[in-house]
């Protein structure tokens, strides 16, 4: 009842909701609640699957039951940067973890003692995170690679059900999610008359003898990188701050839009309302790329060890301590707890990194909870086998969008923040601005 309450508080105020809610659906659940963004369609759930309305698309898939986890830090959990130069292999410095050398060559060594981009000034939101507010906010520890189940629950001791296989080479993954202040970097760059992306720029060039991703929709095919005719999507010369103003600012971001004209006390919260293009164009920017499907859930997942959440076993809680979801920020009232929908804006996000406890098994903070993260695939079903692949080319305008966020909830008994979930992680890139607690977390080069 709890549950419902949320979704009725939430469908009720188109201003509160923005284009979404992102709508929990989930494999087994009963009915789902209607999506203010679009008409979703269910595979592998149970129970009526209602259309909502609006603009965008949006496909969910399977996903339930419960999980375990271990509890694992990570080395080079801290310190870890990268040069910033689109689409090239980098350095791994910094503490423990350190120490990985790229594969692009003696250019790259020499960017690695610089940050990325959106890092390279210090300030609020780019050099003040972690506990002590002394860390680099473009801290990116190195992900070990191994093999796991894209497929898979935990009922507490074990990971079942295990299929479509992933194996995937190292690579690096930023600790934090991106912060106001590290977007902010970029457009200043585009309003200073910085150009969007070079086509063909954003690959995994690490891979595959610089072809990058094997693409899963297309056999023999790999990543293409940044299309040229996605560069209108990215404001940018004379008057391009005031679109990005327009762009960040209107629609269901009056509410809960983190975007801010000037520097002020926004700077390291999560940036949200970002669309994909511009999210997988600040990752090119800042010398890296949005994550594979299989690279962001590897990490989440904690590799082979297959978790119930990326910290491990233990339920997040009210706290605020694992993971920032359900209005429980700041005041730990949970709108599940509290019988309606508790969220008031932009006050239930928290800094990056404050669900301190919530650390995967690599290093990463946030991987459930606070904003949704932007993938680079397409949405659709797993492709066998995926090795460093990505599916580039199903026919769909919908990307992946996992990981919650602040105002997620646990009407479906948290399945929603599970490393596994794969429900409510898609949405239409071409319409779908993400206004509604969405933002981005950017890969690199081991």
């Amino acid at each position: 009842m709890a549950a419902l309450w949320s979704v009725v508080a939430c469908l009720a105020s188109a201003s509160a909701c923005g284009n979404s809610d992102q709508a929990n659906a989930s494999a087994g659940a009963g009915g789902q609640p209607a999506a203010a963004a679009g008409s979703p369609t269910a595979s592998g759930g149970a129970g009526a699957t209602p259309s909502g309305a609006g603009s965008g698309n949006r496909t969910s898939a399977g996903g339930a039951g419960n999980a375990e986890g271990g509890r694992a830090s990570s080395a080079g959990e801290s310190g870890t940067l990268v040069g910033g130069s689109s689409g090239a292999g980098s350095s791994v410095a910094g503490s423990p973890g350190g120490g990985v050398a790229g594969a692009a060559g003696a250019a790259d060594a020499a960017l690695a003692s610089s940050a990325p981009a959106s890092c390279a000034t210090s300030g609020d939101g780019r050099t003040t995170c972690g506990p002590n507010g002394d860390e680099s906010c473009c801290s990116s520890p190195p992900v070990t690679g191994g093999t796991y189940s894209r497929t898979y629950t935990n009922s507490g001791s074990s990971a079942q059900g295990k299929a479509d296989p992933a194996t995937l080479s190292s690579f690096r993954l930023d600790k934090y999610e991106t912060t106001v202040a590290r977007f902010r970097e970029y457009v200043k760059y585009l309003d200073g008359g910085g150009s969007p992306p070079a086509a063909g720029s954003g690959k995994h060039t690490h891979l595959n003898g610089g072809k990058g991703l094997a693409d899963s929709g297309k056999s023999g095919s790999f990543e293409p990188g940044w299309d040229a005719s996605w560069s209108r999507r990215i404001p940018s010369g004379a008057g391009a701050m005031a679109k990005w103003k327009s762009a960040l600012t209107g629609g269901g971001c009056k509410t809960y839009g983190s975007w801010t004209d000037q520097p002020g006390k926004n700077e390291l919260l999560p940036i949200t309302c970002t669309s994909w293009y511009e999210s997988y164009a600040f990752c090119i920017w800042d010398g890296g790329f949005l994550p594979s499907e299989a690279e962001w859930k590897y990490a989440a997942a904690g590799g082979d060890e297959q978790r119930e959440y990326p910290w491990g076993s233990t339920a997040p809680g009210s706290n605020n301590e694992y993971a920032i979801y359900d209005c429980c920020y700041p005041a730990g009232k949970c709108s599940a707890a509290s019988g309606k929908d508790t969220c008031t804006g932009l006050v239930n996000a928290a800094p990056v990194g404050f669900a301190a406890k919530g650390v995967g098994r690599y290093g990463q903070i946030d991987l459930v909870g606070n904003v949704w993260e932007w993938n680079l695939d397409r949405f659709a079903n797993y492709v066998n086998p995926c090795t460093d692949c990505a599916n580039l080319s199903a026919n769909t305008t919908n990307r992946v969008l996992p990981g919650a966020g602040f105002h997620s909830g646990t009407s479906l008994g948290g399945t929603i923040l599970y490393s596994y979930n794969r429900s409510s992680v898609s949405y239409d890139a071409d319409s779908y601005r993400g206004d509604y607690a969405v933002g981005l977390r950017c890969a690199r080069s081991p």
